[in-house]
């Protein structure tokens, strides 16, 4: 079995909010205390997929002009109130 890790989602566009449209996408097969905003265009994912497989799922969603980057965390670092401290401590770093 893989463990689960942490990893990042980005996703742009210039047209329309596509960082919602994925966060809604990986809440039908991530469960929703494994998932957290990070700013109108980012979400940490904590999921034993690995990023390809990610990027794969949500692939389809982007269009021409739209991008998404998954990239698996290594070592982080944080601060300020507004980061789930508690919630990125409780899933291995």
């Amino acid at each position: 079995m893989t463990v689960p890790t942490l990893k990042v989602v980005i996703a742009w566009s210039d047209r329309r909010n596509l960082c919602s449209t994925i966060f809604d996408a990986l809440g039908d097969t991530v469960p929703p205390v494994d998932l957290r905003r990070a700013g109108d265009d980012a979400i940490i994912v904590y999921t034993a997929d690995d990023p390809e497989k990610l990027r794969n799922r949500l692939s389809h969603l982007v269009t021409d002009n739209e991008g998404l980057l998954v990239a698996e965390f290594e070592k982080w670092s944080g601060y300020g109130k507004a980061l789930d401290s508690v919630w990125l401590l409780a899933r291995g770093h």
